[in-house]
């Protein structure tokens, strides 16, 4: 064998060394680090890009206001920043601790701490606005805030006015209303009256504004649902608008400036078919000529039912254009605060 040859066959099996490369130059806690953030930044862009979607495609006017919903604009900036300044000094902290500087690393993270106080001081101050209107979890699975005005909205309203004590807040609702309000009308109970549980603890003009509220508002749309045809399927028929007077009740209890326009026109279709009603009922109550009791007694409570609404009406005018009733969160609900105040 040459020697060309034997330098080719040693070359050829010769032995070969392995060299273990990491794939990653970082150790596995920043790994996981680092897909922990790649999940959240994946979940906040869903958030936010729902949110960019929702706000630019609602209609014009119709996107609450950072107070309709409680929300002080400035105090989250502040806890923004805060928060990210934290960051930076838990940062610092981690640095100084590495080069072994004992009082940077005490200083820094004394710093954080205060922030971490401060961040969550602002936000048990935002929450005590939610808490004061009844926007947080209770017993039975929801809060006082419903997401819609429909036939349940006005029960869990008149359980709240029945059982009113001082302090206490009314449900609120969203501006969307149940379509099917009228299939729903069997559940909505057809109560003539309905006593407030607290009239000796009450001062009289709370107590006055309550029971106007109930019989010229709550009653008023379980009336509507349940006897009135729904103009809403059927525009050529005498009646109203179920879905329009169930918002107008939610309103009353939180009304929002947004809407003005839109009660002024409730206003002018309600008043209409209250004149027609009224005389229609005056016809049948003549006609009457045996004494039927219980004919009579529907439409003398019809009667009162109508007078009342028409009175509520009446009374409110002025109020929709005073810049009371035009503030927002204004409504019952906010008269109830300001009476609380005021030792009411």
């Amino acid at each position: 064998m040459s020697e060309h040859e034997q330098h080719q066959d040693d070359g050829h099996h010769g032995h070969v060394d392995l060299v273990y490369q990491e794939a990653l130059p970082i150790n596995n806690g920043k790994v996981i680090l680092w897909l922990f953030l790649s999940t959240e930044i994946m979940f906040f862009a869903a958030l936010i890009g729902t949110y960019i979607v929702l706000r630019f495609g609602a209609p014009a006017g119709t996107w609450p206001r950072p107070h309709d919903v409680h929300v002080d604009e400035l105090l989250g900036t502040i806890n923004t920043f805060i928060l990210i300044f934290s960051s930076f000094t838990v940062v610092l902290t981690f640095e100084a601790a590495k080069k072994n500087l004992a009082a940077k690393a005490k200083m820094y993270l004394t710093v954080t701490f205060l922030c971490g106080c401060a961040f969550l001081g602002i936000k048990m101050y935002e929450y005590s606005s939610k808490f004061a209107h009844g926007i947080h979890p209770q017993p039975g699975g929801r809060s006082l805030l419903h997401e819609q005005s429909d036939v349940y909205y006005l029960a869990r309203l008149k359980d709240q006015i029945a059982e009113y004590s001082k302090g206490a807040v009314l449900p609120l609702a969203g501006s969307k209303a149940e379509d099917s309000a009228t299939e729903q009308a069997d559940k909505v109970p057809d109560d003539k009256s309905v006593s407030i549980a607290n009239k000796s603890t009450m001062k009289a003009e709370t107590q006055a504004m309550l029971e106007e509220f109930l019989h010229g508002s709550l009653q008023w749309a379980e009336y509507v649902i349940g006897r009135v045809p729904n103009t809403q399927s059927a525009a050529n028929i005498a009646g109203l608008n179920h879905r329009d007077v169930l918002i107008s009740v939610s309103q009353d209890v939180y009304a929002l400036p947004r809407y003005a326009g839109y009660i002024l026109h409730l206003r002018e279709s309600e008043t209409a078919y209250l004149s027609r009603r009224i005389d229609e009922v005056n016809v049948e109550q003549s006609q009457l000529q045996q004494a039927d009791g219980e004919t009579a007694t529907s439409l003398d409570f019809e009667m009162k039912l109508l007078a009342a609404r028409q009175a509520y009406w009446s009374r409110q005018h002025s109020a929709v254009h005073d810049e009371e009733h035009a503030h927002p969160g204004g409504g019952i609900n906010q008269k109830l605060h300001e009476k609380q105040h005021a030792g009411l």
